[in-house]
């Protein structure tokens, strides 16, 4: 059988000669010796790593997390590519799953590993060009940063993986897979190792660029969806402490071009978010309509005075899942994140009208097939230029807020004041009152709220997907049919799909090209 775990398939060379370069299997010391010798090529190296940071929307590019919601009871995807994220939706997954179009989901292994090839490569090579000592060391520093995220971010699609931290050659591609705590522990080690050499922040032309926050952040990261809450308590404390980062007085504004450089984002890819009007936009403004919000998503925000549906009746709350901003009482996050029918971010929208003059109508080309569009990360600006420059940030502050508050009640610190000190900061910059102690006074019930602030405050920015596997419930959300908005004229919902979800759904299937080519690589569960 061909070896093949690690080797880079002819069609992921690019064409840039550094990059070419970068991913050849067997370097000749001519070559390096004629590559690593300025500040130029050791960046540019460097920027390549960088350039495998995940994207926010929907380009023709792999990892592109808000893309993922559509894996999620958040939303729905519609769209002639990345048909693997409807085909683990709907619990079809296999390890030679290919979807309609481009590919979503298999090539994030091959990808990842290709990225950590150049980071070894680097760390390997790059200290001998003739670079200041202190520019050098932040150089590999970001680099062994990268490396660790590169393995945390398998991590979180694949569980278990190989760790990797040379360059690996054709005969010694045959490696097994490493336990959680030693990629975990692996992980933090680097992260720690890399924030010393690291800057608090930059100047605005590199604030792509990894810091110290950064690397406190995906330590959080890393204990928290492994289980080690008191270390990811501390993690997240480092974090606050810095007093780098507060939250935006605007949310929405954080979302579009009126704010997108703020204070509250930690870790972002420039221009991740530069296809987002095209793929979300109604098809008459021009757009692809891709992800489509669920009603699920919808019936989760709470009312102005801070009570749920469920909190209200069931007649009251039937009001609201017709009329979904009734009296314009739903919280804003709601508003800023959904366009439903009656909205008017988009115009005049409604799902229901059958007319074939209504280009929004559920039948329509390029129209949601849930009766819900999605607004965040849109901004109007780009209608009619197709593309814009919005940035997507992977961690922003109110995330951070959220892991350090679900760390303290998770490690039995419910009661811990910061838990309510956070979350009514993130309530109360949403236009949300603060959190009713009276009625979230138990474990259970702080542990529902923090959930719930997780999935409005974070939805469509790509955490939904790890924070239902983390929590393990994506047996209960992710079974049964999928609903949309409620036609006024039959007073019943949409259905849009029936999804089933099994335990072995909580992991990625390694693709089969990867156990085929590796006999010490094991498949997940259930595959």
């Amino acid at each position: 059988m061909k070896k093949i775990f690690f080797l880079l398939p002819a069609f992921l060379l690019l064409s840039s000669c550094a990059d070419e370069f970068l991913t050849k299997d067997h370097p000749t010391a001519t070559t390096d010796e004629n590559f690593w010798n300025t500040e130029g090529e050791i960046n540019t190296a460097l920027n390549i790593i960088y350039d495998q940071v995940p994207s926010g929307q929907f380009r023709y590019q792999k990892n592109t997390r808000i893309t993922f919601d559509g894996m999620t009871d958040d939303a729905v995807w519609y769209a002639n590519f990345f048909g693997e994220v409807n085909i683990i939706a709907l619990g079809n997954a296999t390890s030679q799953m290919r979807g309609t179009g481009w590919d979503a989901i298999q090539p994030v292994w091959e990808e990842n590993y290709l990225a950590i090839r150049r980071a070894n490569r680097f760390l390997e090579f790059a200290g001998k060009a003739l670079v200041g000592p202190e520019l050098k060391k932040r150089y590999f520093a970001e680099a062994r940063a990268l490396r660790a995220w590169l393995h945390l971010d398998l991590f979180l699609y694949y569980g278990e993986i190989p760790i990797v931290t040379k360059v690996v050659l054709p005969t010694e591609t045959d490696l097994a897979k490493n336990s959680k705590q030693e990629i975990i522990d692996f992980i933090v080690s680097e992260l720690d190792l890399a924030a010393q050499d690291l800057p608090l922040n930059y100047a605005i032309n590199d604030i792509r660029r990894i810091t110290k926050g950064v690397c406190y952040t995906m330590k959080t990261v890393a204990f928290l969806n492994s289980g080690r809450y008191p270390e990811a308590v501390a993690a997240a404390k480092q974090v606050i402490d810095l007093n780098l980062y507060k939250l935006h007085p605007k949310y929405q504004a954080i979302f579009n071009y009126e704010a997108q450089v703020n204070e509250e984002r930690i870790f972002i890819r420039q221009g991740g978010n530069d296809d987002s009007f095209y793929r979300a936009a109604p098809g008459y403004l021009g757009g692809n309509a891709c992800l489509n919000p669920t009603a699920a998503l919808v019936n989760t925000y709470e009312t102005k005075q801070g009570k749920t549906l469920a909190e209200l009746g069931p007649d009251s709350a039937a009001i609201y899942k017709l009329s979904p901003n009734y009296k314009n009482n739903r919280d804003p996050r709601m508003e800023a994140t959904i366009a439903y029918p009656g909205s008017t971010f988009y115009g005049n929208l409604d799902p229901f009208d059958d007319s074939p003059n209504n280009p929004n109508r559920l039948a329509a080309n390029y129209s949601s097939k849930t009766g819900f569009w999605l607004r965040k990360y849109v901004d109007l600006a780009d209608k009619g230029r197709g593309r814009g420059t919005l940035d997507y940030a992977v961690y922003r502050y109110a995330d951070l807020l959220l892991m350090y508050v679900e760390a303290l009640v998770e490690s039995g610190q419910w009661k811990h004041p910061d838990v309510i000190k956070y979350l009514d900061q993130i309530r109360l910059r949403a236009g949300m009152p603060k959190v009713n102690v009276a009625v979230y006074n138990t474990e259970e019930k702080v542990r529902e709220l923090y959930r719930r602030e997780r999935r409005v405050e974070l939805a469509f920015e790509g955490s939904r997907l790890f924070d239902i596997r983390r929590w393990r419930i994506a047996e209960k959300v992710m079974n049964g049919v999928v609903e949309g908005a409620i036609n006024p004229k039959t007073k019943k919902a949409v259905n849009v799909e029936t999804r089933t979800f099994s335990q072995k759904d909580y992991l990625w299937p390694i693709p089969a090209r990867e156990i085929d080519g590796n006999p010490l690589m094991t498949q997940n569960p259930g595959y």
